[in-house]
């Protein structure tokens, strides 16, 4: 993929989520879908590829801190690869990313990926759920199968 049509990609993809600009995600890697913040990013020089998607779960709280990002480290040993995803923890704002690595981003249409990106906004929310009220004490893997369930939210 080149630069000038991923900026398509991006510009079809504000179209299809009835963005008022078309080049929002352009402008600034990030869109908002239903309260979450996603980025997108595209090295078109060194690793064109591929495109990073970053899902933006929630800032890690002072409370029950430890054993949130012990729920984070456990759910990607249950799911854990570039296939479906990992979590991580963004140390400049302190809060919970998802991780997900769009190989073969050719393949990818501005519908496509809207798609995509609405069902990550739909996990982040049951991901905030299942991963920041360490209160729950379902089996983690009970918690993330809610998480995923497939009528709810299906994952790229």
């Amino acid at each position: 993929m080149n630069l000038e049509s991923f900026q398509q990609l991006y510009r079809d993809t504000c179209a299809a989520l009835n963005l008022p600009d078309s080049d929002a995600l352009i402008a600034n890697n990030q869109i908002t879908i239903d309260g979450v913040d996603i980025s997108l990013f595209f090295d078109d020089l060194d690793v064109n590829d591929r495109i990073i998607c970053y899902v933006d779960i929630g800032t890690v709280p002072d409370e029950d801190r430890e054993e949130i990002l012990e729920r984070m480290l456990a759910i990607n040993l249950l799911t854990g690869s570039k296939v479906s995803g990992v979590y991580g923890l963004d140390r400049q704002r302190d809060c919970i990313v998802f991780v997900q690595h769009f190989r073969y981003p050719d393949f990818l249409t501005g519908p496509d990926l809207a798609d995509i990106l609405q069902r990550y906004a739909q996990h982040a929310t049951a991901a905030r759920q299942t991963i920041m009220h360490a209160m729950r004490r379902e089996p983690l893997s009970e918690l993330l199968s809610d998480s995923l369930e497939s009528d709810r939210v299906k994952l790229a």
